[in-house]
């Protein structure tokens, strides 16, 4: 019996191509390409789940142990990177109850393509139902990392000033901007004598997408993004594997101030998917985002600039 089999019994039984030469600005957006630009935000994300027990007509809530994280962000030229973890001195972490949560990103801006990876490492699940109590266990991990390919159709459209990153939108515009995602999800149950093991799936997804930027005031940006699509899911629990239709869905949301050195402003996505399995039981996965976040922009020190040259020109940027 894999994890997801044990869940429900310990549940139900006891009581988450090239880069743009940035050098001018037109019409519609304006490039810092030779800024460097540090961002500090802190944000409350997780990777939460759900667990259908069809034949028996139980849903089960995987619920990480909350944590609010603090995080950094860099971004120079055509790539962008952030890091995030959960200290102790927020209040909401103190009662960790062993949990963890650590969270990284990076994007790749290449012409009209953009290039995401991420990771989320987490620890401490809470497993809830409908009138039992619910179980924690500390012991189970979940990991997810992969990441999106997307394509820009709009060349007047600034993916980057939707994030906030080295661009700033001058004119409001939408672009349409589809997306192939990848993932691989990992629970690992080998510290919970319970579980006493692991279980995975990959997810492939193709998702049609539109953008919008809202130029509300010379500085000031509201942007949006929705998503749908669909692909293949794998899963492995225990000896048990199968191969079934994935259906998902994003949105984005953003606002904000953007000048030329100091930007800042509030940024939500969320990205939900319903693996629909064969089996007894299905899986909902959804990624929930928020983040606070304030940045400036500053002459990048000289190494960093030379570095940044060598590599664009041995990939030919």
């Amino acid at each position: 019996m894999g994890i997801k089999g044990f869940i429900g019994v310990i549940l139900l039984t006891g009581s988450g191509c090239f880069a743009q030469t940035d050098s001018i600005t037109n019409a519609y957006i304006q490039k810092f390409p030779d800024k460097l630009s540090v961002q500090l935000f802190t944000l409350n994300t997780s990777n939460q789940f759900t667990l259908d027990y069809e034949d028996i007509g139980t849903t089960i809530n995987m619920v990480p142990n909350e944590r609010r994280t603090l995080g950094v962000s860099v971004q120079y030229d055509f790539i962008s990177f952030n890091l995030g973890f959960a200290p102790k001195f927020f209040a909401e972490n103190k009662d960790n109850r062993d949990s963890k949560m650590t969270s990284f990103g990076l994007n790749l801006f290449l012409g009209k393509w953009m290039q995401h990876f991420d990771l989320y490492y987490q620890k401490g699940i809470s497993l809830e139902v409908d009138d039992y109590e619910s179980v924690y266990l500390s012991g189970l991990k979940t990991i997810k990392f992969g990441g999106s390919t997307s394509y820009v159709f709009n060349d007047n459209f600034s993916f980057r000033a939707l994030a906030f990153q080295n661009e700033r939108q001058l004119k409001s515009t939408g672009s349409f901007a589809p997306s192939l995602s990848y993932y691989y999800t990992e629970f690992n149950g080998k510290k919970e004598p319970q579980l006493g093991g692991k279980s995975y799936f990959l997810d492939v997804a193709l998702s049609p997408a539109y953008n919008y930027n809202w130029v509300v005031a010379k500085n000031i940006l509201i942007a949006g993004g929705l998503s749908v699509g669909a692909g293949v899911t794998y899963t492995r629990d225990g000896s048990i594997s199968d191969t079934d239709f994935l259906t998902q869905a994003g949105l984005t949301l953003s606002l904000g101030y953007n000048s030329d050195t100091f930007y800042g402003g509030v940024y939500a996505k969320v990205l939900a998917s319903n693996h629909n399995a064969d089996t007894a039981v299905n899986m909902n996965d959804t990624i929930a985002y928020g983040t606070v976040f304030f940045g400036y922009r500053f002459d990048p020190p000289r190494f960093l600039k030379e570095k940044t040259e060598e590599i664009k020109e041995k990939i030919k940027i």
